[in-house]
């Protein structure tokens, strides 16, 4: 017994050490500064560097954040609920800052879907989507001179150290170029290829994690493995501000002949893959409802119109979209009666296929005639139906959706009435039909678009 006490206090030793070593860590993780926006960056830069790290902050946060969700779900009274909802949204939104880029831009996502969460939360984590913390103007200024291959005052006429707004990639200072110019200048936080490198590569085993377990994308083999890596392409892109020069351009020439769009023009001349200019054009905020509804010819209506209307040209008219149309990248402006919409930020723009741009447009067609066969043909114009399906199985589904209500518009209106048998038909199981669809990358990012524009539109018009 006695040579067998010291391995035996080891082996109760060790599991509660690394217990109380976990606690510790837990606990001193919710003391986190964010005013410092320098020490942050120094922050993520070290995470790039240290992946186990990274990983035991993110697993901290959750329970964190965890722990006082369950709270609020026990909470008996309303009142009580509510507050501890805010404190668990602030908490989520010190979470997510603190892990960096990647994590911040998942937030804005969530932010536009009060569906998703409690109201509390939408409310603290639209503070992501352009207040994350800031760096210091000098860092920015050494950035620029470094990129830009001169000294600030030959640069500009004047240049504000603070900036205008801080986001999860960069941030955006603004200036007057030596002959005159009014512009913003969208300056890179350092490190983010590095931390796109271990956080995507961490969504990469994530993913390949619910393609083994047949999570969201049923009967399809390396659903998500495969959609991600085409996503990937897109999301460095982003960090890349020559692409969003060139995209920014593209967007423009589409709408220039719509009066109520407005798109910045970019300087080229002050651009490069870290830093990008554009002319500085102003706007209320879209989220501002208080101030919107407080400028005179401005219409909350109308905008969320215009805003679906400038995506449906952008889906099926251009076959070019942005994916991104957070409250932090869309303002308004009095140029036009009604308001006209200021977009902003092209860093993640995604390209449709002339067959998928059509296939949208059918697929709402359908919806509307609620034609079953036609939706059909136009999903195979997205590209969602594999080569071997059978069809007569996505029909019947598709057809007990619309016959079931659980697909359909306010303007649908059947061209045909069913017959005896279609009306009594037995509906295939939905593992059944999933086994013959798959998923695009680039209507990964339509969704993504739409449920954030889902988001603004009923946000301006519920």
């Amino acid at each position: 017994a006695r040579p067998a006490g010291p391995a035996l206090i080891a082996a109760l030793a060790v599991p509660n050490g690394l217990l109380l070593t976990s606690a510790l860590f837990i606990w001193l993780g919710r003391k986190i500064d964010l005013s410092d926006g320098d020490a942050m960056q120094e922050k993520w830069a070290t995470y790039a560097r240290r992946p186990n790290a990274r990983m035991m902050s993110l697993m901290a946060g959750a329970v964190r954040v965890g722990f006082m969700a369950l709270r609020a779900k026990l909470a008996r009274s309303p009142e009580k609920r509510s507050e501890l909802n805010t404190r668990a949204g602030k908490r989520a939104v010190k979470e997510l800052v603190r892990l960096g880029p990647t994590y911040v831009k998942l937030g804005q996502i969530v932010s536009c879907r009060p569906d998703m969460v409690p109201s509390e939360y939408v409310e603290e984590l639209k503070t992501l989507q352009d207040e994350v913390p800031a760096f210091g103007g000098k860092r920015a200024i050494a950035i620029l001179e470094h990129e830009l291959g001169k000294p600030i005052g030959e640069l500009f006429k004047e240049f504000s150290k603070k900036p205008l707004a801080a986001a999860s990639l960069g941030q955006v200072h603004r200036a007057v170029t030596v002959d005159g110019q009014e512009v913003a200048i969208k300056v890179q936080r350092d490190k983010l290829k590095e931390m796109y490198d271990l956080d995507l590569a961490q969504f990469d085993k994530f993913a390949a994690v619910m393609d083994k377990f047949g999570i969201g994308v049923e009967g399809a083999k390396d659903g998500w493995t495969t959609i991600f890596k085409e996503a990937k392409v897109i999301l460095y892109r982003e960090i890349d501000y020559t692409a969003e020069a060139q995209n920014t351009i593209r967007f423009a020439e589409n709408f220039k002949e719509v009066e109520w769009v407005r798109v910045p023009n970019v300087i080229e001349s002050l651009t490069t893959q870290h830093v990008l200019a554009m002319e500085y054009a102003p706007g209320i905020k879209i989220s501002d409802l208080e101030k919107l509804d407080g400028t005179p010819g401005i219409d909350r209506v109308l905008l969320s119109q215009r805003l679906a209307q400038a995506y449906l040209m952008q889906f099926c008219s251009h076959g070019f979209f942005n994916t991104d149309p957070h409250p932090g990248n869309l303002a308004v402006d009095t140029k036009v009666p009604g308001g006209r919409l200021v977009f902003y930020d092209f860093g993640q723009a995604c390209e449709l296929s002339e067959s998928q741009a059509d296939g949208v447009l059918q697929v709402i067609q359908s919806i509307v005639d609620l034609d079953a066969s036609a939706c059909v043909e136009a999903m195979d114009k997205l590209g969602a139906i594999k080569t071997d399906a059978k069809r007569e199985v996505i029909q019947a589904t598709v057809e007990n959706n619309f016959k079931t209500g659980k697909v359909k518009s306010k303007r649908s209106k059947r061209k045909r009435e069913l017959t005896e048998e279609e009306k009594n038909a037995k509906p295939p199981s939905q593992a059944e039909t999933m086994k013959y669809i798959k998923l695009p990358a680039q209507l990964a990012f339509v969704a993504r678009a739409i449920t954030q524009l889902g988001g603004v539109g009923t946000m301006l018009d519920e």
